[in-house]
C-alpha cells in the first residue's frame, strides 16, 4: 500500500504539498527536496497509476516519530484515503507518534483535530510557536497530538527540543 517516495516523483509531491498546506508550513522547493537525503526523514506515498493519491512525511528519532505532513490529493478526497494512510502509518512502528496542529479555534481546525482523534490521536494542552521554516512567512501557533497514548508535558518538551534541533534546523 504505502511505498517510499521515488526521487523523480518529488515535483509531483511538492505540487501536492503546496496545494495542501499554507506556505508558512512547508519549506521552499529546494530546501524540501534536500530533506530527501537526510537519513531520519522519509516520505511515503499511496499511488495509483503513477499518481500520488496521498502522502506522509516523517522524521524519526530513536524514541519517537514525528508526522510532519499528511495530505490527500484534492481529486481523491472523501474516499477514506486520509484515514487509511494514517492507519497504515501508525501500524509501521511501535514508537509513539507526535504531530502538530493549529489550535482548534475555527471550524476547519476543529475538523482536523477530530479527524486525528477518530484515528486514535490525543490532543495535548502543550502549545508553542513553530519557528519560521519558509523565509518570508510568519511563525505558526501549534499544539501537539500524540498516538497511541497521551504524553505528559515534560515528554512533549523533550520532543519539542528534538524538533528544534532537527526538523526546524533543516
Amino acid at each position: 500500500m504505502l511505498e517510499r517516495l521515488e526521487k523523480d516523483e518529488f515535483e509531483q509531491l511538492y505540487t501536492l504539498m503546496t496545494d495542501s498546506f499554507p506556505p508558512s508550513e512547508i519549506r521552499n522547493f529546494k530546501r524540501q527536496q534536500m530533506l530527501l537525503d537526510k537519513p531520519d526523514y522519509k516520505v511515503y506515498v499511496l499511488r495509483e497509476n503513477g499518481e500520488i493519491l496521498a502522502f506522509f512525511a516523517e522524521w524519526a528519532s530513536p524514541k519517537y516519530r514525528f508526522l510532519e505532513h499528511l495530505a490527500v490529493n484534492e481529486k481523491h478526497r472523501s474516499r477514506g484515503l486520509g484515514s487509511k494512510t494514517l492507519q497504515a502509518y501508525t501500524g509501521m512502528s511501535s514508537k509513539p507518534v507526535v504531530l502538530e496542529v493549529e489550535p482548534p479555534e475555527d471550524e476547519i481546525q476543529r475538523r482536523r483535530v477530530k479527524f486525528y482523534e477518530r484515528n486514535g490521536f490525543n490532543l495535548s494542552s502543550y502549545s508553542y510557536i513553530q519557528p519560521v521554516i519558509n523565509e518570508g512567512y510568519d511563525t505558526v501557533p501549534l499544539v501537539m497530538m500524540t498516538y497511541p497514548e497521551p504524553l505528559d508535558n515534560s515528554t512533549l518538551e523533550e520532543i519539542k527540543d528534538w524538533l528544534d534541533q532537527t526538523v526546524y534546523k533543516s
